[in-house]
């Protein structure tokens, strides 16, 4: 049997502030998901998974470490919560990340979305383990179409160089999904790890026009639907290229929702920026037909720090026996 037999594709996609309530299968009755709700009813649901912290930065940092943030010096950012434009700190180098371990492992990997984990070159998914990137490197918030002069221009990055200044965020969902439509056919004969970073549901809300159209929850349901889409199109490009059952896919949010804008977290409190359940118990959904039964709840305790060791055990790959989490 051949290593790629032994070994699935990784795909992870990560939602930016969807809430524990945004979605059909954990409650929503206003947001049409289809596709993620498929990914519950023939895998398993988690009710209890929790992200190491409620917002974006230090929430990302630990999943890809598996560390708590402020073994990473994920704290807090020069006095911020988060990390902004051009601030000269972020993920250290001598950190390994996820990406990283699957990477020596033999996996192709890559990084399409919102990173988040510093901007300057060095911080880049391209020095911590993805061989191609292709997204915003913070917030859809912080660039010119919010805070006007206060941020240089939105960049749209691939690698580590600049694509686009201020990109029409409308079509942001659709040129990802293309990218990762054409990473998964050029690896169909490799093993891949897929991160999926969403730049949905973070305001502002941008949405294309035919999920606009659509939606029953104004601009919030349409970049929910957008996401739901999205998960639609990869499941369907695995099954067209034969990889379904050798792909486990991963569905979760970076964090819990706001809760305003037509968001919900319901039925927990609280909300983004808290501790409060809302603010961390996300959605979490594993996928994977012929090796993960269909239809399950997990009600268990787990946590976004547990990726690290599953994922690396799954891929073969070596785990960094220097550091605590």
């Amino acid at each position: 049997m051949e290593l790629k037999d032994k070994c699935p594709n990784i795909i992870l996609i990560n939602c930016d502030d969807l809430g524990y309530g945004d979605v059909g299968c954990y409650g929503s009755g206003v947001n049409r998901t289809p596709g993620i709700d498929y990914l519950a009813q023939n895998g398993i649901r988690c009710t209890s998974f929790y992200m190491a912290s409620p917002v974006c930065s230090p929430s990302r940092g630990a999943m890809m470490t598996g560390c708590y943030p402020p073994r990473i010096g994920f704290e807090s950012f020069e006095g911020e919560w988060v990390l902004f434009p051009g601030q000269g700190v972020g993920l250290n180098s001598d950190e390994v990340t996820i990406a990283q371990i699957l990477q020596r492992a033999g996996y192709r990997t890559k990084l399409v979305g919102k990173w988040h984990c510093g901007d300057q070159e060095e911080f880049l998914p391209t020095n911590h383990g993805f061989d191609e990137y292709y997204g915003l490197p913070y917030s859809n918030d912080m660039g010119r179409q919010v805070f006007k002069e206060d941020f240089p221009p939105l960049p749209l990055l691939s690698g580590t160089g600049i694509v686009e200044l201020q990109p029409d965020q409308r079509s942001i969902t659709e040129r990802y999904v293309e990218q990762c439509r054409t990473f998964i056919r050029e690896n169909k004969s490799n093993k891949f790890f897929l991160y999926l970073a969403h730049m949905h549901v973070h305001l502002p809300l941008y949405a294309g026009e035919e999920f606009v159209k659509k939606s029953i929850n104004g601009d919030f349901g349409a970049c929910v639907e957008a996401i739901d889409w999205s998960v639609r199109v990869l499941l369907h490009e695995l099954r067209s290229l034969g990889l379904e059952e050798d792909t486990l896919v991963i569905f979760t949010s970076d964090n819990g929702g706001r809760g305003d804008h037509g968001g919900s977290n319901a039925p927990l409190k609280g909300n983004k920026g808290t501790t409060w359940e809302g603010g961390q118990r996300v959605p979490c959904i594993f996928y994977w037909p012929g090796h993960i039964a269909p239809g399950q709840e997990c009600r268990e305790l787990i946590c976004s720090l547990d990726f690290y060791r599953t994922l690396a055990e799954l891929g073969h790959g070596t785990m960094p026996v220097d550091r605590k989490k």
